[in-house]
């Protein structure tokens, strides 16, 4: 059974989180050049403590209703979908090592991977210093965003249209959430949106999902920190 709560929390994660998201973005492009990194490092930051404070409500409305965790999928049960699932990330993750050898060699690569990070570069870190706080946000959208789109809104959808349109409806609002990073961004995160759903359904856990996702976004922001440069000359997008 719903509670007001819940329709609080789905109008949060809906409409308010891809607004501050577009917001901060908007800003950060218009922001001067000198001010770049310390506006990016706050929008981060925001980015942290919002997505832990809707957690957090989450976890109170939970407890308040006496509901299971297993409702959200936090579980993890040993099948062969899960074995399937830690296969192909071992594997992802010897391909991504490679790649990031390649990187430091090839400067074809480099550009290549700047050309892919143009529309979010004033976003991404640029230093190892940036990386570290960039880390936090990584680990925090694993975490949160895996539990907030995949689990709950998963959830919320089900009482309304059913557990397939459900999922397939939260994966179109996981990419619209990225609206920031311009219609690309909404085709790319769309796409891994469906990915990470994928991977709940198959391992029949979110656990898996948000490791992978954290995994993503490290690999994503060490790319940037490798490839863009130390400056703050960066072109507005």
């Amino acid at each position: 059974m719903l509670v007001r709560s819940d329709h609080v929390l789905a109008l949060l994660i809906v409409f308010v989180l891809p607004l501050r998201a577009w917001w901060g973005m908007r800003t950060l492009n218009a922001a001067p050049s000198e001010r770049v990194p310390a506006l990016r490092a706050r929008l981060w930051w925001r980015a942290i403590l919002m997505q832990w404070a809707l957690i957090g409500m989450l976890a109170l409305v939970w407890t308040q209703e006496h509901r299971s965790p297993v409702s959200l999928a936090l579980v993890v049960r040993p099948n062969w979908g899960l074995a399937g699932v830690l296969i192909g990330l071992a594997t992802i993750v010897s391909l991504v090592m490679r790649q990031r050898a390649r990187v430091a060699q090839e400067p074809e690569l480099q550009r290549s991977v700047r050309e892919q990070l143009a529309s979010v570069q004033r976003l991404m870190p640029h230093t190892t210093g940036e990386f570290r706080v960039f880390a936090a946000l990584a680990v925090t959208a694993g975490i949160c965003e895996e539990l907030l789109f995949r689990g709950f809104l998963t959830w919320y959808l089900a009482h309304h249209v059913g557990l397939p349109v459900a999922a397939a409806a939260q994966v179109v609002i996981f990419g619209v959430a990225h609206l920031y990073q311009g219609f690309g961004g909404i085709l790319k995160t769309g796409f891994a949106g469906a990915f990470f759903t994928a991977v709940v359904w198959i391992s029949g856990s979110l656990v898996p999902a948000m490791l992978i996702h954290a995994l993503m976004d490290l690999h994503a922001g060490d790319l940037a920190r490798r490839v863009l440069p130390e400056d703050t000359g960066i072109t507005k997008a």
